[in-house]
Protein backbone atom coordinates (compact mmCIF):
# COMPACT_ATOMS: atom_id res chain seq x y z
CA UNK A 1 0.00 0.00 0.00
CA UNK A 2 1.64 3.26 -1.08
CA UNK A 3 0.54 6.28 1.27
CA UNK A 4 1.08 10.13 1.36
CA UNK A 5 1.80 11.69 5.37
CA UNK A 6 1.30 15.56 5.74
CA UNK A 7 2.14 16.97 9.39
CA UNK A 8 4.32 20.37 9.63
CA UNK A 9 5.38 18.97 13.49
CA UNK A 10 8.71 17.74 12.40
CA UNK A 11 8.95 14.87 15.29
CA UNK A 12 5.15 13.67 14.54
CA UNK A 13 5.89 13.43 10.78
CA UNK A 14 9.12 11.11 11.27
CA UNK A 15 7.30 8.98 13.91
CA UNK A 16 4.58 8.48 11.96
CA UNK A 17 7.01 7.54 8.77
CA UNK A 18 8.88 5.31 11.02
CA UNK A 19 5.85 3.30 12.45
CA UNK A 20 4.57 2.91 8.80
CA UNK A 21 7.42 1.86 7.59
CA UNK A 22 8.06 -0.51 9.94
CA UNK A 23 4.18 -2.57 10.00
CA UNK A 24 5.66 -3.61 6.70
CA UNK A 25 2.58 -3.05 5.22
CA UNK A 26 3.27 0.59 3.70
CA UNK A 27 5.21 2.32 1.65
CA UNK A 28 5.85 5.49 2.68
CA UNK A 29 5.72 7.06 -1.13
CA UNK A 30 5.44 10.93 -0.06
CA UNK A 31 6.11 12.61 3.44
CA UNK A 32 5.70 16.31 4.03
CA UNK A 33 6.05 19.20 6.37
CA UNK A 34 4.45 21.47 4.11
CA UNK A 35 0.62 20.86 2.33
CA UNK A 36 1.23 23.04 -0.56
CA UNK A 37 4.05 20.33 -1.77
CA UNK A 38 1.73 17.53 -0.66
CA UNK A 39 -0.95 19.16 -3.16
CA UNK A 40 2.05 19.49 -5.67
CA UNK A 41 3.13 16.02 -5.84
CA UNK A 42 -0.67 14.88 -5.71
CA UNK A 43 -1.04 16.02 -8.99
CA UNK A 44 1.57 13.73 -10.93
CA UNK A 45 1.44 10.59 -8.57
CA UNK A 46 0.22 7.81 -7.95
CA UNK A 47 -0.99 6.75 -4.35
CA UNK A 48 -3.41 4.36 -2.37
CA UNK A 49 -4.26 6.49 0.87
CA UNK A 50 -2.97 9.42 2.67
CA UNK A 51 -2.71 9.78 6.50
CA UNK A 52 -3.13 14.24 7.35
CA UNK A 53 -2.39 16.12 10.21
CA UNK A 54 -5.53 19.11 10.82
CA UNK A 55 -3.95 21.84 12.19
CA UNK A 56 -1.30 23.03 9.82
CA UNK A 57 -0.48 26.13 8.54
CA UNK A 58 -1.92 27.78 5.32
CA UNK A 59 -4.01 24.83 4.62
CA UNK A 60 -5.57 23.02 7.37
CA UNK A 61 -6.14 18.83 6.60
CA UNK A 62 -9.87 19.44 6.03
CA UNK A 63 -9.41 21.84 2.98
CA UNK A 64 -6.76 19.75 2.12
CA UNK A 65 -8.73 16.34 2.09
CA UNK A 66 -10.51 18.23 -1.03
CA UNK A 67 -7.46 19.44 -2.72
CA UNK A 68 -6.15 16.10 -3.03
CA UNK A 69 -9.52 14.07 -3.71
CA UNK A 70 -9.41 16.42 -6.53
CA UNK A 71 -6.87 14.45 -8.05
CA UNK A 72 -8.19 11.21 -6.80
CA UNK A 73 -11.32 11.20 -6.19
CA UNK A 74 -12.09 7.75 -4.19
CA UNK A 75 -9.01 8.36 -1.83
CA UNK A 76 -8.95 7.18 1.82
CA UNK A 77 -7.52 9.19 4.24
CA UNK A 78 -6.53 8.67 8.03
CA UNK A 79 -6.44 12.10 10.17
CA UNK A 80 -3.89 11.80 12.51
CA UNK A 81 -3.87 14.59 15.30
CA UNK A 82 -3.90 16.05 18.47
CA UNK A 83 -7.04 17.54 19.11
CA UNK A 84 -10.33 15.24 19.59
CA UNK A 85 -13.30 18.02 18.77
CA UNK A 86 -12.50 17.70 15.13
CA UNK A 87 -14.09 14.19 15.05
CA UNK A 88 -17.67 14.89 14.07
CA UNK A 89 -16.48 17.14 11.04
CA UNK A 90 -13.99 15.03 10.07
CA UNK A 91 -16.54 12.02 9.26
CA UNK A 92 -18.59 14.12 7.38
CA UNK A 93 -15.28 14.32 5.02
CA UNK A 94 -15.59 10.58 4.97
CA UNK A 95 -12.53 9.40 6.53
CA UNK A 96 -11.43 6.16 7.12
CA UNK A 97 -9.96 6.82 11.24
CA UNK A 98 -9.30 9.90 13.27
CA UNK A 99 -6.09 8.75 15.39
CA UNK A 100 -5.22 10.84 18.16
CA UNK A 101 -1.32 11.94 18.73
CA UNK A 102 1.02 10.31 20.19
CA UNK A 103 0.17 7.30 17.38
CA UNK A 104 1.31 4.00 18.60
CA UNK A 105 2.26 1.00 16.38
CA UNK A 106 -1.32 -1.17 17.79
CA UNK A 107 -3.15 2.28 17.25
CA UNK A 108 -1.60 2.90 13.05
CA UNK A 109 -2.19 -1.21 12.68
CA UNK A 110 -5.57 -0.53 13.16
CA UNK A 111 -5.54 1.98 10.55
CA UNK A 112 -4.09 0.15 7.89
CA UNK A 113 -6.21 -2.84 8.23
CA UNK A 114 -9.65 -0.46 7.86
CA UNK A 115 -7.46 0.70 5.11
CA UNK A 116 -6.97 -2.65 3.70
CA UNK A 117 -10.16 -3.41 3.84
CA UNK A 118 -11.45 -0.22 2.25
CA UNK A 119 -8.91 -0.83 -0.93
CA UNK A 120 -9.91 -4.66 -1.51
CA UNK A 121 -13.72 -3.18 -1.91
CA UNK A 122 -12.44 -0.96 -4.35
CA UNK A 123 -10.19 -2.28 -6.61
CA UNK A 124 -8.38 1.30 -7.57
CA UNK A 125 -9.81 3.94 -5.12
CA UNK A 126 -7.30 6.53 -5.91
CA UNK A 127 -5.04 5.57 -9.08
CA UNK A 128 -5.78 7.38 -11.86
CA UNK A 129 -4.24 5.88 -15.20
CA UNK A 130 -3.00 9.77 -16.49
CA UNK A 131 -1.21 10.03 -13.54
CA UNK A 132 2.78 9.93 -14.06
CA UNK A 133 4.38 7.06 -11.96
CA UNK A 134 7.89 7.86 -11.69
CA UNK A 135 8.47 10.74 -9.19
CA UNK A 136 9.42 14.55 -10.56
CA UNK A 137 12.37 16.04 -9.56
CA UNK A 138 9.86 18.81 -7.66
CA UNK A 139 8.08 15.65 -5.68
CA UNK A 140 10.95 13.81 -3.68
CA UNK A 141 9.77 13.26 0.02
CA UNK A 142 10.80 16.00 2.16
CA UNK A 143 11.48 13.62 5.09
CA UNK A 144 14.87 12.24 5.30
CA UNK A 145 15.43 8.34 6.70
CA UNK A 146 17.01 8.81 9.78
CA UNK A 147 20.60 7.62 9.75
CA UNK A 148 21.40 7.25 13.38
CA UNK A 149 19.35 6.50 16.03
CA UNK A 150 20.52 7.49 19.63
CA UNK A 151 19.54 6.84 22.93
CA UNK A 152 20.75 9.11 25.41
CA UNK A 153 17.96 8.38 28.47
CA UNK A 154 19.42 5.59 31.15
CA UNK A 155 23.17 5.97 28.77
CA UNK A 156 24.49 6.36 25.64
CA UNK A 157 24.11 4.22 22.75
CA UNK A 158 24.29 4.97 18.63
CA UNK A 159 23.27 3.04 15.97
CA UNK A 160 23.62 3.25 12.40
CA UNK A 161 26.02 5.03 10.63
CA UNK A 162 29.36 4.25 7.97
CA UNK A 163 26.27 2.12 6.04
CA UNK A 164 25.23 0.04 9.25
CA UNK A 165 22.40 -0.60 11.66
CA UNK A 166 24.61 -1.62 14.17
CA UNK A 167 26.26 0.40 17.47
CA UNK A 168 28.59 3.09 16.46
CA UNK A 169 32.18 2.43 17.50
CA UNK A 170 34.12 5.48 18.39
CA UNK A 171 37.44 6.02 18.38
CA UNK A 172 37.96 7.89 21.83
CA UNK A 173 36.14 9.02 25.02
CA UNK A 174 36.63 12.31 23.80
CA UNK A 175 35.17 11.51 20.61
CA UNK A 176 32.14 9.94 22.33
CA UNK A 177 31.88 12.99 24.59
CA UNK A 178 31.75 15.35 21.62
CA UNK A 179 29.40 14.20 19.78
CA UNK A 180 27.33 13.20 23.11
CA UNK A 181 27.70 17.27 23.95
CA UNK A 182 26.66 17.63 19.79
CA UNK A 183 23.67 15.14 19.87
CA UNK A 184 22.71 16.85 23.50
CA UNK A 185 22.53 20.55 22.33
CA UNK A 186 21.76 20.41 18.77
CA UNK A 187 23.51 23.45 17.74
CA UNK A 188 26.83 25.08 19.60
CA UNK A 189 29.33 27.15 18.73
CA UNK A 190 33.26 26.31 18.58
CA UNK A 191 34.30 28.29 21.69
CA UNK A 192 31.47 26.67 23.70
CA UNK A 193 32.73 23.26 22.72
CA UNK A 194 36.41 24.24 23.47
CA UNK A 195 35.18 25.89 26.65
CA UNK A 196 33.05 22.48 27.62
CA UNK A 197 35.67 19.94 26.22
CA UNK A 198 39.43 21.73 26.42
CA UNK A 199 38.80 24.17 28.89
CA UNK A 200 42.15 23.35 30.14
CA UNK A 201 44.13 23.82 27.08
CA UNK A 202 45.53 26.97 25.45
CA UNK A 203 42.63 28.21 22.93
CA UNK A 204 44.84 26.84 20.01
CA UNK A 205 45.45 23.65 20.95
CA UNK A 206 42.25 23.00 21.96
CA UNK A 207 40.83 24.33 18.72
CA UNK A 208 43.29 22.03 16.68
CA UNK A 209 42.05 18.90 19.53
CA UNK A 210 38.47 19.82 18.21
CA UNK A 211 39.00 20.07 14.98
CA UNK A 212 40.78 16.37 14.90
CA UNK A 213 38.17 14.74 17.19
CA UNK A 214 35.01 16.47 14.73
CA UNK A 215 37.04 14.23 12.19
CA UNK A 216 36.87 11.56 13.78
CA UNK A 217 33.39 11.78 14.69
CA UNK A 218 32.35 12.55 11.26
CA UNK A 219 34.01 9.83 10.05
CA UNK A 220 32.53 7.06 12.81
CA UNK A 221 28.84 7.96 11.48
CA UNK A 222 29.88 8.07 7.99
CA UNK A 223 29.16 12.09 7.27
CA UNK A 224 29.59 12.10 3.80
CA UNK A 225 27.19 12.73 0.63
CA UNK A 226 24.33 15.08 0.13
CA UNK A 227 22.79 14.97 3.24
CA UNK A 228 25.48 15.42 6.01
CA UNK A 229 24.35 14.74 10.01
CA UNK A 230 26.66 17.28 11.14
CA UNK A 231 26.13 20.80 9.63
CA UNK A 232 29.47 23.48 10.01
CA UNK A 233 28.88 27.09 8.74
CA UNK A 234 30.55 30.68 10.32
CA UNK A 235 28.19 30.75 13.53
CA UNK A 236 29.02 27.30 14.93
CA UNK A 237 27.94 23.90 14.33
CA UNK A 238 24.08 21.70 14.32
CA UNK A 239 23.04 18.44 13.90
CA UNK A 240 20.60 18.08 11.16
CA UNK A 241 17.33 16.08 12.98
CA UNK A 242 16.36 15.19 9.94
CA UNK A 243 18.56 12.15 9.82
CA UNK A 244 18.89 11.57 13.57
CA UNK A 245 16.05 9.95 15.57
CA UNK A 246 16.92 10.27 19.30
CA UNK A 247 14.39 9.68 22.43
CA UNK A 248 15.87 13.18 23.85
CA UNK A 249 14.39 14.98 21.10
CA UNK A 250 10.67 13.01 20.92
CA UNK A 251 10.21 13.12 24.99
CA UNK A 252 11.19 16.83 24.79
CA UNK A 253 8.55 17.48 21.78
CA UNK A 254 6.17 15.41 23.86
CA UNK A 255 6.45 17.54 27.23
CA UNK A 256 6.74 21.27 25.23
CA UNK A 257 3.25 20.01 23.68
CA UNK A 258 1.93 18.77 27.10
CA UNK A 259 2.90 22.31 28.29
CA UNK A 260 1.37 24.03 25.19
CA UNK A 261 -1.47 22.51 24.92
CA UNK A 262 -4.49 21.81 27.18
CA UNK A 263 -5.59 18.83 25.58
CA UNK A 264 -2.54 16.73 25.21
CA UNK A 265 -2.16 17.22 29.03
CA UNK A 266 -4.30 14.45 29.74
CA UNK A 267 -3.33 11.89 26.98
CA UNK A 268 -2.97 8.15 28.39
CA UNK A 269 -1.11 7.44 24.64
CA UNK A 270 1.49 10.04 25.47
CA UNK A 271 1.79 9.23 29.14
CA UNK A 272 3.13 5.83 28.13
CA UNK A 273 5.32 7.08 25.21
CA UNK A 274 6.91 9.40 27.70
CA UNK A 275 7.58 6.60 30.39
CA UNK A 276 8.63 4.28 27.31
CA UNK A 277 11.46 7.06 26.06
CA UNK A 278 12.71 7.85 29.93
CA UNK A 279 14.85 5.07 30.50
CA UNK A 280 16.94 6.17 32.98
CA UNK A 281 18.79 9.71 33.84
CA UNK A 282 20.16 11.11 30.69
CA UNK A 283 23.81 9.90 30.02
CA UNK A 284 23.62 7.87 32.84
CA UNK A 285 27.37 6.34 33.69
CA UNK A 286 29.01 9.08 31.55
CA UNK A 287 29.43 11.50 34.28
CA UNK A 288 29.99 14.59 31.92
CA UNK A 289 29.81 17.88 34.26
CA UNK A 290 28.20 19.84 31.26
CA UNK A 291 25.35 17.23 31.57
CA UNK A 292 24.21 17.10 35.43
CA UNK A 293 21.58 20.36 35.31
CA UNK A 294 20.42 18.81 32.03
CA UNK A 295 19.96 15.36 33.74
CA UNK A 296 18.29 16.75 36.80
CA UNK A 297 15.67 19.33 35.33
CA UNK A 298 14.06 16.11 32.58
CA UNK A 299 14.04 14.08 35.69
CA UNK A 300 11.95 16.90 37.03
CA UNK A 301 10.42 17.19 34.02
CA UNK A 302 9.43 13.51 34.00
CA UNK A 303 8.07 13.51 37.47
CA UNK A 304 5.87 16.12 37.07
CA UNK A 305 4.63 13.87 33.67
CA UNK A 306 4.23 10.74 36.11
CA UNK A 307 2.51 13.00 38.70
CA UNK A 308 -0.16 14.83 35.92
CA UNK A 309 -0.69 10.78 34.65
CA UNK A 310 -0.72 9.04 38.52
CA UNK A 311 -3.20 12.01 39.28
CA UNK A 312 -5.50 11.26 35.99
CA UNK A 313 -5.86 7.68 36.00
CA UNK A 314 -6.81 8.06 39.43
CA UNK A 315 -9.32 11.06 38.78
CA UNK A 316 -10.64 8.36 36.05
CA UNK A 317 -11.32 5.41 38.25
CA UNK A 318 -8.12 3.53 37.26
CA UNK A 319 -6.54 2.59 40.64
CA UNK A 320 -4.55 0.07 39.02
CA UNK A 321 -2.45 2.87 36.28
CA UNK A 322 -2.81 5.34 38.97
CA UNK A 323 -0.41 3.13 41.54
CA UNK A 324 1.93 2.04 38.34
CA UNK A 325 2.68 6.23 37.81
CA UNK A 326 2.91 6.92 41.86
CA UNK A 327 5.58 4.36 42.36
CA UNK A 328 7.35 5.45 39.34
CA UNK A 329 7.82 8.36 41.06
CA UNK A 330 9.19 6.69 43.72
CA UNK A 331 11.79 4.92 41.94
CA UNK A 332 12.34 8.50 41.53
CA UNK A 333 11.98 10.70 44.47
CA UNK A 334 11.50 7.93 47.32
CA UNK A 335 11.11 10.82 50.42
CA UNK A 336 7.85 12.00 48.56
CA UNK A 337 5.30 11.20 51.32
CA UNK A 338 2.79 12.93 49.94
CA UNK A 339 3.11 10.49 46.87
CA UNK A 340 2.72 7.31 49.30
CA UNK A 341 0.25 8.69 51.24
CA UNK A 342 -1.32 8.55 47.86
CA UNK A 343 -0.45 4.99 47.28
CA UNK A 344 -2.15 4.15 50.76
CA UNK A 345 -5.04 5.76 50.20
CA UNK A 346 -5.55 3.43 46.53
CA UNK A 347 -4.36 0.44 48.05
CA UNK A 348 -7.25 0.84 50.85
CA UNK A 349 -10.06 1.62 48.55
CA UNK A 350 -8.95 -1.51 46.81
CA UNK A 351 -9.26 -3.59 49.66
CA UNK A 352 -5.43 -4.46 49.77
CA UNK A 353 -4.59 -3.21 53.73
CA UNK A 354 -1.73 -4.92 54.20
CA UNK A 355 -0.57 -3.70 51.35
CA UNK A 356 -1.02 -0.40 52.90
CA UNK A 357 0.61 -0.64 55.81
CA UNK A 358 3.60 -2.39 54.15
CA UNK A 359 3.49 0.92 51.90
CA UNK A 360 3.49 3.06 55.24
CA UNK A 361 6.51 0.82 56.74
CA UNK A 362 8.02 1.78 53.89
CA UNK A 363 7.82 5.70 54.46
CA UNK A 364 8.86 5.30 58.02
CA UNK A 365 12.13 3.51 56.82
CA UNK A 366 12.77 5.86 54.04
CA UNK A 367 12.09 9.15 56.27
CA UNK A 368 14.05 7.86 59.01
CA UNK A 369 17.03 7.46 56.91
CA UNK A 370 16.96 10.47 54.61
CA UNK A 371 15.78 12.80 56.64
CA UNK A 372 15.62 11.28 60.63
CA UNK A 373 12.17 12.16 60.33
CA UNK A 374 8.52 10.62 60.78
CA UNK A 375 5.49 10.49 58.56
CA UNK A 376 3.19 13.25 59.25
CA UNK A 377 0.78 12.68 62.87
CA UNK A 378 -2.71 12.96 59.84
CA UNK A 379 -1.07 9.68 58.18
CA UNK A 380 -0.26 7.67 61.40
CA UNK A 381 -3.83 8.54 62.55
CA UNK A 382 -4.77 6.80 59.59
CA UNK A 383 -2.78 3.76 59.80
CA UNK A 384 -3.66 3.19 63.31
CA UNK A 385 -7.19 3.16 62.21
CA UNK A 386 -6.77 0.12 59.68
Amino acid sequence: MRVLIVDDEDLSLKRLNRILTESGEVEVCGAFHDPEAAQAYARTHRFDAAFLDITMPRISGMTLIGELRKFHPALPIVLVTGYEEYAVQAFDHEVIDYVIKPVTAERLNRSISRLKQKLAESPTPAREPELEQQPSAEAVPEVAIPRLTVSLFGGFSVRGGSGTDGPLKLRTPKTEELLAFLLCNRSTTRDALTDTLWKELSPQKASTNLNSTLYYVRRAIGDGGDTPIILKDRSGIRVNREVVDCDLYEFEELFRQMRRTPEHRHDPERFERMDALYAGELLKGRHYEWALTRARQLEIDFIAVLDTASRYHAKMQQPLRALYYFERILQLDPIREDVHREIILLYLALGRKSDAKRQYLTLETVLDEELGARPSAELERLMREQ
